[in-house]
């Protein structure tokens, strides 16, 4: 309960009422959830390991900008160069990407507007999913760490396993 709850904090009333409901009703989703996708006039989306649910409301523009404006305690520009790329890490190491239209300068993006869709992903911490690969990057003899690079599709675990990693090493 404690990962979706500093998350729907986030969310207009009406759309953290939808939410709390759907997760009541569907007791296993609250521990299966790994995203949540609001969408400008789209219906809302339940990512879970099992399955998707799709809550029938469309979100409107102004519900998308009151859960940003939350998101960046009132203050976006303050969150600014964190919007322009892509997305902000809330409290918990949740992330929520952003997508609107970027307005570039130099083939740089300098801010972001029209912010369309939010896609809040929900982080899990598992202790000791890294203790096998952590004794294979460590390097005893010098006391160093191997050069390591981990890649997997999204949703399969790389911040998890790259937070457990650095518990890992700091613990040691």
């Amino acid at each position: 309960m404690k990962n979706t709850e500093e998350i729907l904090r986030y969310f207009p009333s009406q759309i953290y009422t939808l939410l709390k409901n759907t997760l009541l009703q569907n007791k296993n989703l609250e521990n299966d959830l790994q995203e949540i996708r609001i969408r400008v006039e789209r219906p809302i989306l339940l990512k879970s390991r099992q399955a998707d649910i799709i809550i029938d409301y469309k979100v409107n523009i102004a519900e998308v900008l009151q859960i940003l404006e939350k998101l960046c305690d009132n203050s976006i520009y303050a969150y600014k160069n964190q919007i322009c790329e892509g997305f902000l890490t809330i409290k918990g190491g949740h992330r929520v990407g952003i997508t609107g239209t970027a307005v570039t300068e130099d083939n740089r993006i300098m801010n972001l507007k029209y912010v369309t869709s939010l896609n809040f992903r929900i982080a899990r911490e598992i202790i000791g999913c890294s203790n096998q690969l952590v004794r294979e990057m460590i390097d005893l003899r010098n006391g160093t760490i191997y050069n390591t690079l981990i890649v997997s599709p999204p949703g399969k675990g790389k911040t998890t396993m790259l937070r457990d990693i650095i518990r890992n090493i700091s613990n040691r």
